[in-house]
């Protein structure tokens, strides 16, 4: 971790001699900053880890908030978690769409210190129609309880163009970190780039068949890479996976999900609800594992190359080469 701006400027505090000694203390630690050259960087959660961890290299040491299995919505802080966010040279979120148990605690952190980044200029925004016509959305909040994303899905992870743009830009909030060790940031991202560039060119044709195959998936939280890929998602159950639908929204599913054979879940919340609906709508269960919270999943890259694998399994269930309950997350 960086050294703390306040014991910095204490050096300069005193008398001539004292400033003397505070000169010569600050230009030794500038010298050995090279060789520690560590910075601390705190994610919200996993995926945002393995973009940093990407970019950070040998360089430092990333870590994230949320364990495995829990929600982003509505996880509650620890003691030791709000010491986290006090030590970290960089914590780096989503934003108060997606982690709103993070907004007040940000909030009194300097701005230095705090990446958001659903404010990036680059992201790339799932087009509103392609990602939304013909889903069904439940639209009764009666319960009171329910995730507003104010019209944009914070889940931007799901496009690798994005995880390109956000290893960029975090290489460059760390080289104003670790000067030092810019260009290492940067070719780190840039490696990231390719690899990803690369990745998506896979996906494409592996997806590429399936266009036109319809689905459906009980959190609404895919639309980047929906639309990133052009498939085919004809229903969401619900905008909160802590949500159960409604009767009317019900009602609509069974018209819209015609033809469709899978509803896609999720392997952190109790989906005792989902199986409830695939069984009375004769549907098979998928898992779609949009956080990596799977031990095997170690990179970004790895992330998004599992849930491309896992939608193209839909292809066997369609064919009804796979029968009872599919889980298919690798």
């Amino acid at each position: 971790m960086l050294p703390p701006k306040p014991l910095l400027s204490s050096w300069f505090a005193g008398s001539a001699g004292g400033r003397g000694v505070g000169y010569a203390l600050l230009l030794l630690w500038a010298l050995a900053a090279p060789a520690r050259a560590d910075v601390e960087v705190l994610t919200s959660i996993k995926p945002l880890a393995l973009i940093a961890e990407a970019v950070v290299g040998d360089h430092g040491r990333v870590s994230h908030l949320l364990p495995p299995n829990a929600s982003p919505h509505d996880y509650p802080l620890k003691v030791s978690d709000m010491q986290r966010l006090e030590q970290a040279d960089l914590v780096l979120w989503v934003g108060e769409e997606l982690e709103t148990f993070l907004r007040r605690p940000l909030g009194n952190l300097p701005e230095d210190r705090r990446m958001t980044l659903i404010d990036l200029p680059t992201l790339h925004w799932p087009d509103r129609e392609e990602a939304h016509e013909g889903h069904g959305h439940e639209t009764d909040h009666s319960d009171g309880h329910h995730h507003d994303h104010g019209g944009r899905d914070p889940h931007l992870w799901l496009n690798p163009e994005n995880g390109r743009g956000i290893a960029t830009a975090l290489a460059e909030r760390l080289a104003v970190l670790a000067p030092a060790q810019a260009e290492g940031f940067r070719a780190r991202a840039a490696a990231l780039a390719e690899v990803l560039e690369a990745l998506d060119q896979r996906l494409e044709s592996r997806l590429h068949p399936l266009r036109e195959r319809p689905f459906a998936v009980y959190h609404e939280g895919y639309s980047h890479f929906v639309s990133h890929y052009h498939l085919n998602q004809v229903a969401s159950v619900t905008l909160s996976p802590e949500r159960r639908p409604g009767a009317r929204h019900l009602y609509e599913l069974r018209q819209q999900l015609q033809g469709a054979v899978c509803l896609f879940t999720e392997p952190y919340y109790d989906m005792s609800s989902a199986r409830s609906l695939a069984d009375e709508l004769d549907l098979k269960l998928g898992e779609l594992d949009l956080l990596g919270a799977t031990e095997s999943t170690d990179t970004y890259p790895e992330l998004l190359e599992a849930l491309g694998e896992a939608v193209a399994v839909y292809e066997k269930l369609k064919a009804g080469q796979i029968a009872g309950r599919a889980v298919l997350v690798p």
